[in-house]
């Protein structure tokens, strides 16, 4: 089984502060696919999520005040339900939202604690360097719990852009 540590080295994670996330990570996809990937609820479900869940269904209204909604469930048959609303859509660059759970997935993790995610896509050679930041997390347990998360995210983000599925 691998090492949280080799996951977090492949996906470049660092915590400049207790209540924040960054993630740099180069995909061997183009950059209009890796937009795609992040804004269409048919490419949503197969990659957003943490690896212990299934995600079920997924809602987007791409657009600055449009909400978007991902249906997470547990391994327990439970639904968690995460959403939020777009607070910058720059097509095929930039992507800035909102990021809230109905209900907490783990304790550390409250209902309605609202953070704040960026992403930015950069041209890197073939393929796109993603640039990710989560802040405002409700403490260092919260944001250690969502760095898990996200890295099983961006691990079957690879999956999905290189295999289709």
């Amino acid at each position: 089984m691998e090492t949280l540590t080799a996951q977090h080295v492949r996906n470049n994670v660092s915590t400049p502060a207790a209540d924040e996330i960054r993630i740099i990570r180069v995909f061997h996809a183009p950059r209009e696919l890796v937009w795609k990937a992040w804004t269409t609820p048919a490419m949503l479900v197969h990659w957003f999520g943490c690896a212990a869940f299934t995600t079920d269904d997924a809602a987007v209204d791409l657009r600055e005040g449009g909400n978007w909604r991902v249906v997470l469930r547990n391994p327990d048959g439970e639904d968690i339900p995460t959403y939020g609303v777009y607070t910058a859509v720059r097509p095929i660059g930039h992507l800035a939202f909102t990021h809230q759970w109905e209900k907490p997935p783990v304790e550390v993790n409250p209902a309605h604690h609202r953070t704040q995610v960026t992403v930015d896509l950069h041209e890197e050679g073939s393929g796109t360097r993603v640039e990710f930041k989560q802040t405002g997390l409700v403490s260092e347990a919260s944001r250690d719990s969502h760095i898990g998360g996200w890295c099983d995210s961006m691990d079957a983000l690879a999956v999905v852009l290189t295999t289709g599925r």
